[in-house]
């Protein structure tokens, strides 16, 4: 023995180390023979989908024993045991590529089948439902034959079934769901504000089409500003003949909008309903803000409707005094008091404590935009500005009813802007500061030069927010996407399309969040829609080649906060399309004194 200690260590070492390897492929036998499938309910379909739980555990397991395995094939004490090893390996490697599949698969079965079980896009797509019907069987043959034998190896390795179903049903859902996006790009075409929400909810929405009451809820998703709710005629369950806003504000249809036909052509009918009150109600308030007494003009109309209106008395009291301020001594300083009382009278008005929360909401929003227009009466005074063409005055926000043109025209400078009719709701104002006079006269000088606005700054100093008030005071529904890395053309293409379409504001926050190859992209898209404006284009032909018709009160915000980290810098193309507003701390004394007067 002595002689041959070598030889003999080695084979005794050989053998130690075999035996480690024979034990650990049995511990792998035995585990995998007890490892069982388990499964979840699945509304009334019964145990038919893998539990997430438990495959996270079977996955965690499998890529584990796979690592064990291929340090073993590697080791040359494996040898006896290779073909054990080899089979472990190409067994648990089938495993892994079939979970890996039926969990995409099962997912896009539970996607199908909770749109293909509601009737209206059964209807509408006919072929596609009778595809996902033959899915849904094989799916459930190979649920079948999974609950039937239970075990993991056995159901995933060497079963014929799986491995020949799983690809084809992959293949058919796939096709089913290229159907289902032509479908929803086809619906969102006829109703450009469905642009504007997610997949799910948009076939959600178009499964409840029949069912106008019951869409009610989505009104919030994206599809309207501040119209929660309607309410139908008791005889005539098709007739919407009231709108809320989500403070439960009241405005009655001008003419009652008939909730009939696809989805898609009344949700339009019921935009236009919308915004022809609106108009109506702003044209009625035009006269009656002469003839009504102040408290029975603001709580006697919508919140927006009583603010325009004390905003065409101011507008119109002041051009009329700077007209004939050069003949007439003390015009201004007439014009100065009725302004003041009027202040003095809407504040007495906030004392009384019978006021209804909206009530109340609504007089302080005209306070806070009155005190503005009074501030600018003193100021006009104070400069002795005695011409209606002066810039001091022109610099303002103007409005006036066009009898000629029948609508409202906000000017700013030299830009006038039509009025939009979105239904506002009762919305609280920001104060306006100096800082906001600028921004506003930036981004309406952008909008007249057929160009983008883009409020840069730090964090908290309402870039956001005073593109949104922009908005509001033109009547507009200004529609806020939170930018991230995760965006690609595509759905940047969409965004842009639908706001080219229905004619809205869209304020991109934190832009520079977006990857730079999309941005460059995003350059082109913005490019084509501003072109389109500029050249007073009813259609355009849009990046991805389709025809799009054009609403040109379109506008494009974008937001940036300077310098972080992962923030890019905006290349030269993108940068040129929009005009820069550096936003900075604004001034709290002035927002302190108006929100306690």
């Amino acid at each position: 023995l002595l002689a041959n200690l070598e030889e003999v260590e080695e084979t005794a070492g050989a053998a130690v180390k075999e035996e480690q390897i024979e034990v650990k492929l049995a511990q792998i036998g035995e585990e995998w023979q007890d490892l069982q499938l388990s499964f979840a309910e699945y509304k009334t379909r019964g145990p038919v989908i893998l539990k997430a739980s438990d495959i996270g555990e079977i996955t965690e397991k499998l890529e584990d024993t796979q690592m064990t395995l291929s340090s073993m094939s590697t080791n040359r004490y494996s040898m006896p045991f290779r073909e054990e090893v080899n089979t472990w390996i190409s067994k648990l490697s089938t495993v892994s590529e079939i979970i890996e599949q039926w969990i995409i698969v099962q997912n896009m079965w539970m996607y199908m089948e909770a749109v293909f079980s509601g009737g209206d896009i059964v209807k509408q797509l006919p072929q596609e439902a009778k595809r996902f019907s033959n899915i849904d069987k094989n799916y459930m043959k190979i649920v079948q034959n999974a609950l039937e034998v239970m075990n993991v190896v056995q159901t995933c390795y060497g079963n014929e079934l799986m491995k020949s179903l799983l690809p084809h049903l992959l293949e058919q859902l796939e096709l089913c769901q290229k159907s289902l996006s032509a479908y929803l790009e086809q619906k969102r075409a006829e109703f450009p504000r469905f642009y504007f929400v997610s997949d799910p909810t948009l076939l959600e929405i178009l499964s409840l089409g029949s069912n106008p009451q019951a869409v009610q809820p989505h009104f919030q998703s994206g599809l309207f500003d501040s119209l929660t709710a309607v309410t139908f005629d008791k005889n005539d369950k098709s007739l919407m003949t009231e709108m809320f806003s989500p403070q439960n504000e009241k405005v009655v249809f001008e003419a009652p909008v008939k909730a009939a036909g696809n989805i898609e052509v009344w949700l339009q009918s019921l935009v236009d309903g919308m915004q022809d009150t609106v108009k109506a109600n702003i044209k009625r308030a035009y006269t009656e803000v002469n003839e009504q007494s102040l408290e029975d003009f603001i709580f006697g109309h919508p919140a927006q409707v009583s603010l325009l209106g004390i905003q065409f008395l101011w507008t119109a009291d002041n051009q009329t005094a700077l007209a004939s301020s050069k003949t007439e001594k003390n015009v201004m300083t007439k014009c100065m008091k009725k302004t003041d009382q009027i202040l003095k009278d809407m504040v007495n008005l906030t004392i009384r404590t019978d006021l209804s929360k909206i009530q109340r909401k609504n007089l302080e929003t005209c306070v806070t935009v009155h005190m503005h227009q009074r501030d600018t009466t003193e100021e006009l005074i104070k400069k002795k500005v005695k011409d209606p063409t002066d810039f001091e005055w022109l610099k303002q926000a103007r409005f006036y009813w066009k009898e000629d043109q029948n609508t409202v025209i906000i000017s700013v400078c030299d830009v006038d802007l039509e009025y939009s009719y979105e239904y506002l709701g009762v919305k609280e104002r920001l104060v306006i500061t100096p800082l906001t006079d600028i921004c506003y006269v930036t981004l309406t000088q952008a909008l007249g030069m057929y160009l983008g606005g883009a409020p840069a700054g730090p964090a908290g100093t309402g870039k956001t927010e005073t593109t949104k008030d922009l908005g509001n005071t033109l009547g507009k529904f200004v529609v806020v996407f939170n930018c991230s890395d995760q965006m690609n053309y595509k759905g940047m293409g969409k965004i842009y399309r639908g706001l080219a379409q229905s004619g809205l504001w869209g304020c991109f926050d934190e832009f520079n969040r977006i990857n730079l190859d999309v941005l460059s992209v995003c350059a082109q898209q913005v490019f084509c829609v501003l072109s389109a404006i500029r050249e007073n284009k009813k259609q355009f032909v849009f990046t991805d080649g389709s025809l799009v018709s054009l609403d040109p009160r379109v506008g494009f915000f974008i937001t940036m906060n300077p310098g972080y980290a992962g923030r890019q810098e905006l290349p030269e193309n993108l940068k040129s399309l929009f005009r820069g507003v550096t936003m900075m701390v604004p001034n709290r004394q002035i927002i302190m004194k108006v929100k306690l007067a």
